[in-house]
């Protein structure tokens, strides 16, 4: 009895040419990280962290269900510009003056887009930058599901 209901769902599943399931049929939100660059030159320190945030929120937003990463814009139903990295330093730490572990607030600014609506967001963590990530990531997916119903309602009326 369960076996059959079992291989109906996984036939149900959509698949790609090699079998696998195509993560672009199982995700609505196909999401692009990017930072602005300044073309040829040195990167500047501001530009070096930007990268770095856009490679840990990557690392983030992989590890979240319900939404894939795509390498071009124009695959994209959502656009991530990280726009800001931030690292603030507390001051000494507590055993003469030495710190065990990073004190301070670490902050990734971004801009997301996605069907004619926009936010400014930032994600923020304590001592590691790798934090901000993750909380920059939980923020993009209630940003989405704050906005899905009302899309599905959309769709209801047409």
């Amino acid at each position: 009895m369960v076996l059959p209901l079992v291989l109906s769902l996984v036939a149900a599943v959509p698949q790609g040419a090699s079998g696998a399931p195509n993560p672009d049929t199982l995700t609505t939100a196909r999401a692009y990280v990017f930072t602005d660059t300044a073309s040829g030159g040195p990167s500047s320190p501001d530009e070096k962290g930007r990268l770095e945030a856009v490679r840990e929120l990557k690392e983030a937003l992989a590890r979240k269900k319900g939404i894939s990463l795509v390498d071009r814009k124009e695959d994209a139903t959502l656009l991530i510009e990280v726009t800001g990295r931030e690292e603030h330093e507390e001051g000494d730490g507590p055993f003469g003056g030495k710190k065990l572990t990073p004190l301070g607030d670490a902050i990734i600014r971004f801009h997301i887009s996605s069907g004619g609506e926009e936010s400014d967001l930032k994600g923020m963590g304590q001592g590691t930058s790798v934090r901000a990530a993750k909380d920059a990531a939980d923020r993009i997916l209630k940003w989405i599901a704050r906005r899905e119903p009302a899309r599905k309602t959309a769709d209801k009326d047409r």
